[in-house]
């Protein structure tokens, strides 16, 4: 067989065609089949030899040299070689049979050991160099002075060596150039630039040239571990197939980015700079001065006060400066010893510096991007939208919250679904390779067909322990026969005989044998077959080994009772015949005293085995574990000695439980029965751990064993069937999750390395005291690099991270985080959640129940009941908590809800009297939506029964149960099908949530538990102005300083489980992890980093809980999406087929009819031919591309002559925009061009561009006075060009109409994202709206930007909780506490309680429910467009085909020639050519 491929390459491709008549040997093959193929290889060979001379004529060729002809490629791949896959020669010279190519290639292709070893020492030598570069020490390392850094030089030397050795054996055995050559294969190609990379770094040392760029290639080398890992292969050839539709998404990511951008550098170019500066001119005495050139809000300027200039309408001005504070008290602004210098900071001014180190600011488009991805990360935007709202105008929160919709909450988005939609398929191809070719290398192993695809990593192992036990004692029995031991009698030999052979079908199955010539994978298989049928025993192990528990065997038990009667004659055969005594028959007296004691054994064994798979035993287990986990979680700091004494001796009690559970389980069912079942495992495994740590604690100590009792809350899953299909599916998704793990730790400790030669020793901090101490965000050694790089993957804080390398290096060090943001937040993250996702999907079931969907319209009566449920909104949105009781606006809204209360009530009275209370089909109360209409009302009427009651004010509390009524409006929005399938999807997706919710639990409360007994009492800290001599809570209390403990503590389970909750929300956790690294001891002052090995704990919970449980989130609502879709498969299917139908029947009438061209006159044809060439569009698309980039120019404080030729380029473009439009109408008309939607947007662009340049015209020339803001708005409207670009780019374009199809269902779920909004808005001003933040009270997360002083402010507030940035700080402002005695503060007591319910509802409905219906409804059209596409691609192949075959028939004009009726009418004259100029 010959092939031969087309283009650069082609003839290497001919060199390397392997003949199907020759195939490479493969293990397993017979001998007489190698000696065959070893004669046809001598053959082989001596013919090469005869034609050595036509192989050196074609070296050129084989090398790669495309230049030579078809013939002489013909000639070549005639040639027959030992190994024709590969290249005849390389290097000139080197040919197959030629030493030492021919030892090379004899040992990586026809010797798969040695291959594999030579594999094995280059994964040995990458494991030395990832410790090699481990080791490396950027504040000692700098000269290389030290002998451990020259031994570590010198492993480093070794290392290349050995790569590139490795690169030049694998050239010499391969070949360079071709398809199966070296650089044929994607990780050969990165091996070879790793090497020439290393060349040039050791090339340039040597001419004393340090080029760090290049020595931080280095850093590359464990990517070469990805090829010897098959899965991790699997997992980067997803991520490569998904490159092109990720490149469409960077692309759209691109026109973001850039309108953004523009926008942001038109409007606030330079206004981040604007401080408060003393007045022109302005002195005092001669011997006093400021003490700063403008007014600091803090010592480093970090968080500066920006102020607006008079010509702008920012919120704060000069005026706002706060006086200035010493020691708690405000200073005075007569003289003093405290004055407030603050007061002559009195004019606005812009200065010369930016905030945060100059990292923030829209001087110039690359900045304006570094500030849009920063944005989007959703981590510190609150910051920058602030600032901007300070020094502009307060709207600019529409700028934000619009870049957050649609670069947050789609794009990124979109990111996930194309990862996502594209796993599936990669992982089913790249299974299936790894499949071949482990048949390929175990062709001839025993294993090979013992394990199925579905066996579970347990079941595989335990199935290896049988087979190799199951030889071993076949083998011991031989040998016994063999030596001739026991002098057995024929008859009872024959009679052992058939013993063993029962015992060999043991292993399957105890209780029953099988035929003797039963495959070895059968022999073993865990699976329920026919062998099983009919045998109680196998059934309830089974039963229980495939997941179920024994609750549910149980049902099966009483069925088979009778069944284990009846085979009770041979249960000693069944249940012992793995234990029974192999020796020689006894003698009879004894063997039935023998066969009597078994059958008794037996009866008990039975009578045990129902006693144990009772439901009062397990129900039994189940109370003890609950009881257990209630002691377990009861443990607190400062709790008494007689709890401690009583929960040491419950764990006594509830581990000897455990313990005989065991024993009994054990003796019922047998060792091997008991150890079948993975959950009896894990049971056993606590069992034993725990009665070791009973055995070995010390007094007082935290034994490490003690952790392991935690693991008894999973056994309550076992009691939980609904919680075991979705463990079913993490156990499934465990083999793609480790193998992500692995991706992970390697993309990590790349970066980490990467970080340490960038920014080593480059981060450093001042203390109050004036010390500079490295920050504790830093590089200066791995394991705090890998700390760093994933808090920058958890984008907690990553913009500080960011702030302090572009500070201490550069601003392109902005590209390092950049990257590890977008390949390991955006690629490698939302790879987890394909994963996660692809297992639920794999569970959704085909069957469906078909509904039917009625259609009511709306009466009037409800249009006037929603008009008013309206109106009651709005008075809603009017509540506040600081409105004067007699006042005017307080008496209106007591009367409206007077009002309201009785229209609600009359409305449910008619809706009593008309259909009944209770009784009949459509009562009243037989509609949940009526059910809560009347308890809304119900509640309102109370509170207005108590509040004229004058009840105390607790009770008004219940005023915000009026609140529910705005659910009203679901009664229309569901009858909607769009909104309807949203909100079933949640309805419906509450169930398997409150699974995820349960497991998310488990997990919380064995961190929690597990937190308290680590951290209790070690949170505290003493607060005083000089706390360095102080080591604890004496020395604290002595200095009068205060022992205060911080907010987020581990004090106790209720504590504990809050700080989790923060750290799952990956917000704030950085500052509880540092609590945790610094505690010392109980009573201890905390010191920096004290115990380096509690980030064990916080690192795990992350990737356990937040990135692996709570993902499964997604999985879950995208799932019953899928499941709530099935319903309207058949008739979106019915729809869908008419749709095809009709564009089917449009295209053929439009392939029938006349060109609307034909008779257009000569010189308007060639306009038209102009309009349509792909020649224009190409050139307008070079034009827009440099009008991108000189747009892009535009920066503060640009010279004059910029200025001047931006002005000019811009007249040349909109005169090239002008000309395009002006010929497209004249060749389309004004009918058709109008009809085009890309047209109308193109003369929108035309209009637009020419009204700026008139303003601009009439503003310089000064004859009219323009408002300076209309220009600055019409240059911004200049960025609307860019849009032209996607007419041009298809792949964009089909990402956008995903998104645009997908609006009407989004724009659904924002009506449900603004109900919650309103509701919990209404919600938080009614509770924390008289929270103040001062200097007396400071804040943490609310200030003057962030409150919930009125309905407006927190919908904002509420707003940046949804996208997660500081909502632990406003919920930290929240729970704080009353002060001591009076105090004019405002504090509520319940909110202590109330406040987490509030914050973590919404932040659970919001961030994890809500937001994944997202997800999921861009997968279901992203899926629908794919379709789309590919059945508008079958249509025109359909009409392609139909034209062909003669079925459709063409005008007679398009048939003989369409260029001469064009003349001929182009002839008859211009009039109805001008006529047909507007159609």
């Amino acid at each position: 067989m010959t092939t031969k491929e087309e283009g650069p390459g082609a003839s290497v491709a001919v060199c390397i065609v392997r003949d199907d008549d020759m195939p490479l040997p493969r293990r397993g093959s017979s001998l007489e089949e190698e000696e065959e193929e070893e004669e046809r290889r001598m053959e082989r060979r001596m013919e090469g030899s005869i034609l050595e001379e036509r192989v050196m004529e074609e070296e050129e060729e084989c090398n790669g040299d495309n230049n030579d002809d078809d013939d002489a490629s013909s000639d070549i791949s005639t040639l027959i070689v030992p190994y024709p896959e590969l290249a005849p020669v390389i290097f000139f010279c080197l040919k197959q049979t030629t030493f030492p190519r021919s030892c090379l290639s004899t040992c990586i292709i026809l010797n798969p050991g040695a291959s594999t070893w030579f594999e094995r020492c280059s994964i040995m030598v990458i494991l030395l160099n990832c410790v090699t570069l481990g080791m490396y020490q950027p504040c000692e390392n700098i000269d290389c002075s030290s002998d451990r850094c020259k031994v570590l030089q010198a492993f480093d030397v070794f290392i290349y060596v050995f790569f590139a050795v490795e690169m030049v054996v694998k050239m010499m055995a391969l070949g360079i150039f071709g398809h199966r050559c070296y650089l044929g294969d994607t990780w050969n190609r990165l091996d070879f630039f790793i090497v020439m990379a290393g060349m040039v770094e050791y090339s340039l040392d040597l001419q004393n040239i340090n080029l760090s760029a290049i020595r931080t290639v280095r850093v590359l080398r464990p990517l070469k571990a990805i090829n010897r890992v098959p899965s991790m292969r699997i997992l980067v050839n997803l991520l490569l197939d998904t490159l092109p539709m990720l490149g469409n998404v960077l692309l759209l990511c691109f026109f973001v980015f850039f309108i953004f951008g523009v926008i942001g550098v038109q409007l606030w170019a330079g206004l981040l700079r604007n401080r408060c500066y003393p007045k022109e001119n302005f002195t005092l005495s001669k011997d006093i001065s400021l003490p700063r050139p403008y007014y600091m809000a803090d010592e480093d300027d970090e968080r500066p006060f920006i102020c607006s200039l008079a010509q702008d309408n920012g919120i704060m001005a000069c005026t706002d400066v706060p006086a200035r504070r010493e020691l708690g008290r405000t200073c005075l602004s007569g003289p003093g010893l405290c004055v407030n210098w603050n007061q002559y900071y009195t004019r606005c001014h812009t200065g010369h510096s930016n905030p945060h180190k100059g990292a923030i600011n829209f001087d110039n488009i690359a900045y304006a991007w570094i500030v849009i991805f920063q944005v989007i990360t959703l981590e510190g935007w609150v910051e920058i939208m602030y600032y901007v709202m300070d020094a502009h105008s307060f709207y600019n929160f529409i700028y934000f919250i619009l870049l957050i919709i649609i670069g947050s909450f789609f794009m990124i988005n979109l990111c996930l679904v194309v990862i996502a939609t594209q796993f599936s398929e990669t992982k089913q191809r790249e299974h299936q390779l790894m499949q071949e070719q482990r048949a390929q290398a175990h062709s001839s192993s025993t294993l090979a067909s013992m394990t199925e695809p579905s066996a579970g990593c347990y079941e595989s192992v335990f199935q290896l322990v049988c087979h190799v036990l199951q030889g071993e004692r076949e083998r011991e029995e031989r040998e016994r026969e063999r030596r001739g031991e026991g002098g057995r009698a024929r008859g009872e030999g024959e009679r052992e005989s058939e013993r063993r052979g029962q015992h060999r079908q043991a292993v399957h199955c105890p209780h029953h044998t099988k035929p003797e010539h039963a495959s070895p994978g059968d022999s073993i298989a865990l699976t329920v077959s026919p062998a099983t049928d009919g045998c109680p025993h196998c059934t309830v192990a089974l039963s229980i080994s495939d997941g179920a528990g024994p609750a549910d065997s149980l049902a099966n038990l009483e069925v088979e009772e009778g069944a284990l009667e009846k085979t009770d004659g041979e249960g000693s055969k069944c249940d012992a015949g793995k234990e029974e005594v192999k020796d020689a028959a006894p003698a009879k007296v004894s063997g039935g005293c023998r066969r009597g004691c078994g059958k008794l054994w037996e009866e008990t064994r039975l009578k045990l085995l129902g006693i144990v798979e009772s439901k009062y035993f397990n129900r039994g287990i189940m109370i003890a574990i609950l009881i257990n986990t209630i002691s377990m979680g009861i443990e607190h700091h400062n709790q008494p000695e007689e709890l401690t004494n009583v929960l040491e001796i419950c764990n006594i009690v509830f581990t000897s439980m455990f313990a005989m559970e065991m024993i009994l389980k054990i003796t019922a069912s047998g060792c091997f029965n008991y150890l079948r079942n993975p959950y009896n495992v894990f049971d056993g495994v606590i069992v034993i751990i725990s009665v070791c740590e009973i055995i070995g604690q010390s007094d007082g100590g935290l034994s490490i064993l003690r952790t392991f009792r935690l693991l008894r809350v999973l056994k309550l899953v076992r009691f939980m069937p609904a919680l075991r299909r979705q463990l079913v599916v993490l156990m499934k998704t465990m083999d793609n999750v480790a193998t992500f793990c692995m991706l992970l730790m390697l993309f990590i400790f790349i970066f980490s390395i990467l970080g340490m030669h960038i920014f080593g020793c480059k981060f450093s901090l001042k203390t109050e005291a004036g010390d500079t101490v490295p920050d504790r965000k830093n590089f200066d050694s791995l394991l705090w690099a890998i700390v760093t790089v994933f808090q920058i993957l958890t984008q907690e804080d990553w913009n500080t991270v960011l702030y302090n390398g572009m500070a201490a290096t550069s601003p392109l060090a902005a590209l390092y985080f950049v990257a590890l943001m977008t390949f390991g937040n955006y690629v490698l993250f939302n790879l987890l959640v394909a994963i996660l996702v692809e297992g639920f999907q794999a569970e959704v079931r085909n069957k469906y129940v078909t509904q039917t969907h009625t259609h009511k319209d709306l009466s009037l009566f409800d249009y006037v009941v929603l008009s008013f449920i309206f109106l009651n909104c709005i008075t809603v949105a009017l509540e506040r908590p600081k409105i004067l009781q007699s006042s005017l606006e307080r008496l209106f809204l007591t009367v409206s809800n007077y009002v309201f209360t009785a229209i609600f009530v009359a409305e449910m009275t008619v809706k009593v009297v008309s259909k009944g209370l209770y009784l009949g089909e459509k009562a009243y109360l037989k509609s949940s939506w009526n059910v809560l209409d009347g308890f809304l009302v119900f509640v309102s009427l109370i509170d207005i029964v108590v509040s004229m009651a004058g009840g105390a004010k607790i009770l008004g509390v219940l005023r915000v149960l009026r609140l529910l009524r705005t659910l009203r409006p679901l009664r229309v929005i569901s009858r909607a099908p769009g909104l309807k399938l949203v909100v079933e999807t949640l309805i419906t997706s509450l169930k398997p949530i409150g699974n995820i919710v349960l497991i998310c639990c488990a997990f919380f409360i064995i961190f929690g538990i597990l937190g308290v007994q680590l951290f209790k009492g070690k949170f505290y800290y003493c607060l005083g102005l000089e706390v360095k001599n102080i080591t604890n809570k004496s020395d604290c209390l002595q200095a009068n300083y205060r022992w205060v403990h911080h907010k987020y503590n581990f004090d106790n389970l209720g504590q504990a489980l809050m700080s989790l909750f923060v750290l799952a929300s990956k917000d704030g956790w950085v500052n509880i992890m540092y609590h945790g690294l610094d505690a010392v001891g109980i009573d201890q002052q905390p010191s920096i980093n004290n115990n380096p090995w509690m980030l064990l704990y916080f690192i795990s919970f992350l990737l356990i809980v937040s990135f692996f449980v709570l993902n499964m989130f997604v999985g879950v609502v995208v799932e019953n999406f899928h499941k709530c879709r099935q319903n309207q498969e058949v008739e979106e299917a019915k729809r869908r087929e008419e749709k095809r139908q009709r564009r089917m029947e449009k295209k053929r009438r439009k392939a029938q009819k006349l060109p609307y061209y034909t008779n257009y006159s000569h010189g308007r044809l060639m306009i038209h031919t102009l309009c349509t060439s792909h020649y224009l569009d190409l050139f307008i698309t070079f034009i827009i591309c440099i009008n991108v980039i000189t747009m892009s120019l535009e920066h503060y404080s640009q010279p004059q002559s910029l200025e001047t030729s931006l002005k000019y380029c811009n007249y040349f473009f909109t005169t090239t925009f002008v000309l395009e439009s002006v010929l497209k109408l004249i060749g389309f008309g004004f009918r058709r061009f109008f009809k085009d939607r890309w047209n109308q947007l193109d003369l929108s662009i035309v209009l637009l561009s020419v009204m700026g340049i008139i303003l601009e015209e009439i503003d310089y020339n000064a004859s009219l006075p323009i408002n300076p803001t209309i220009i600055r708005i019409m240059r911004v409207l200049r960025i609307a060009r860019v849009l032209k670009l996607l007419k041009m780019a298809t792949g964009m374009r089909a990402l956008l109409d995903t998104v645009v199809q997908a609006l009407p269902q989004v724009g659904n779920l924002g009506l449900l994202f603004m109900l919650l909004f309103f509701i919990y808005a209404a919600l938080g001003v009614e509770l924390f709206g008289e929270l103040v933040c001062n200097a007396d009270y400071p804040c943490e997360g609310m200030s003057r930007h962030a409150t919930f002083e009125n309905f407006g402010m927190a919908f904002l507030t509420l707003f940046q909780v949804s996208t997660g940035d500081n909502w632990n700080g406003i919920m930290k402002d929240t729970l704080r506490e009353c002060p001591p005695g009076p105090s004019d503060y405002p504090c509520h007591a319940g909110l202590q309680f109330i406040s987490p319910m509030y914050f973590v509802s919404f932040v659970l409905t919001a961030q994890f429910v809500l937001i994944n219906v997202v997800v999921a409804v861009l997968m279901k059209h992203l899926d629908d467009s794919n379709k789309e596409a590919q059945e508008d691609a079958e249509m025109d192949a359909e009409i392609e085909l139909e034209l062909a075959q003669g079925q459709l028939q063409l005008p007679t004009c398009c048939m003989g020639g369409l260029g001469t009726g064009l003349v001929v009418a182009g002839a008859s004259g211009a009039p109805g050519d001008f006529t047909r100029f507007f159609q």
